[in-house]
């Protein structure tokens, strides 16, 4: 394969889909070839014209009129692709655009879930016409796509809940592939479906579950769990929680904690109530919550536009009324600029009917541009639980405390 060659089928490759004929300035391909001087511009040269000569008029050298200096090299819209990728031994692109195109057709037959059989056809569509139009096939590319759309697939059709790697060894044969290819198929998965993680289709990277500390009785079947004695953590998965015939709690207030190094912190210092460690509330947290009996619900987290949106998440997803506990806006010595998408995370906040009572607070932060010290570790722990007693109304934690 002569390198010189190549380099033009690389450029080639490279540049736009045009009808006109391709074109490159002589010297600079000289140079993009590393022959622009010495021996190498010579052979280069020679090389050039004997093409030309061979070519029946699909690839010139044009000339200046009057000196006859070269100054382009040009490549003829009318066979010019076929000659020069035949001459280097390569399909040429537009082969390459067809066969593309027909293999993202043949996809389009595959087995897939009724519910997603439609978006799964006009995907492949467009994926068709985006490969013959020579447009960007993100998440797939021009080569190495069968690895891809086979775990795609996999996933598409993965029956029940798994974790990943188990998962991976399945539907790829290696059990790390699935990462390695996650945020590409979470790309396809949310253009197909509208879904934008593997855990909605049963493929996770930990178990569903819930980390508590505090009084908690599960009765399963004809057993009775009792939880309220365990002085450390401990983690319930979404299938016990679920399994459970009734779930009950001496405790008269439920305390989600964002952070889980601060969550272990106060269950040292637990007097009864029922803390619940969670972020934005995953399936095994919500389900819990649903099953909880009527009680004060609080929630001590960041008090950062990530914070108050979880706070939101948590009322929205729940139905309970969570009231937040020392989430206010605390002024940083050295102000914390808000960025822009903390700035619209506030703006929707503001806007929300579910956080009218912190509204005032985001308000404070807009108008200082000053995140503050938002992090829920820089409070004492010592305070949190006697700001949840008088901020509950309840005189105890618990029917037995």
């Amino acid at each position: 394969m002569n390198p010189l060659f190549q380099t033009l089928a690389d450029l080639y490759g490279k540049s736009a889909l045009r009808k006109r004929d391709f074109t490159i300035d002589y010297e600079k391909f000289l140079r993009l070839a590393s022959a622009g001087d010495g021996d190498e511009r010579e052979l280069a040269e020679n090389a050039l014209r004997l093409a030309e000569s061979e070519s029946g008029g699909v690839f010139r050298i044009d000339r200046h009129r009057k000196s006859g200096l070269p100054m382009t090299l040009r490549l003829s819209a009318e066979g010019g692709e076929e000659w020069l990728f035949s001459k280097i031994g390569r399909t040429n692109p537009t082969r390459e655009r067809e066969e593309l195109a027909r293999y993202f057709q043949q996809c389009a037959e595959r087995s897939i879930p009724e519910k997603w059989v439609a978006a799964w056809k006009d995907w492949c569509a467009s994926l068709a016409s985006r490969a013959m139009s020579g447009a960007s096939l993100q998440p797939f590319s021009k080569t190495g796509n069968h690895e891809l759309m086979d775990a795609l697939t996999g996933v598409l059709n993965w029956q029940g809940e798994s974790l990943i790697r188990y998962a991976s060894a399945r539907i790829c044969g290696d059990s790390k592939r699935l990462q390695a290819l996650e945020s590409r198929l979470v790309t396809a998965l949310g253009e197909i479906t509208g879904e934008s993680s593997l855990e909605a289709f049963g493929i996770l990277h930990k178990p569903r579950s819930a980390n508590l500390h505090g009084p908690l009785v599960l009765e399963i079947g004809g057993s009775r769990i009792d939880f309220s004695a365990l002085p450390g953590t401990y983690t319930l998965s979404e299938t016990n929680i679920a399994e459970a015939r009734h779930i009950s709690t001496a405790a008269r207030i439920c305390l989600t904690v964002e952070n889980e190094d601060v969550f272990m912190e106060l269950a040292k210092r637990n007097p009864g109530a029922l803390l619940i460690q969670t972020s934005f509330p995953g399936s095994a947290v919500r389900r819990l919550i649903a099953r909880l009996p009527e009680m004060d619900f609080h929630h001590f987290g960041d008090s950062d536009p990530a914070g108050f949106d979880i706070l939101r998440d948590l009322r929205e997803k729940t139905g309970r009324n969570f009231r937040p506990i020392l989430m206010g806006h605390r002024p940083s010595p050295q102000p914390v600029p808000l960025t822009e998408m903390e700035h619209e995370t506030l703006s929707r906040l503001i806007a929300n009917p579910s956080m009218e009572d912190l509204r005032h607070t985001m308000q404070c932060m807009i108008a200082s541009g000053d995140k503050g010290r938002f992090e829920q570790e820089s409070l004492p722990v010592e305070r949190v639980f006697p700001v949840l007693l008088g901020e509950s109304g309840v005189d105890k934690y618990s029917a037995t405390h």
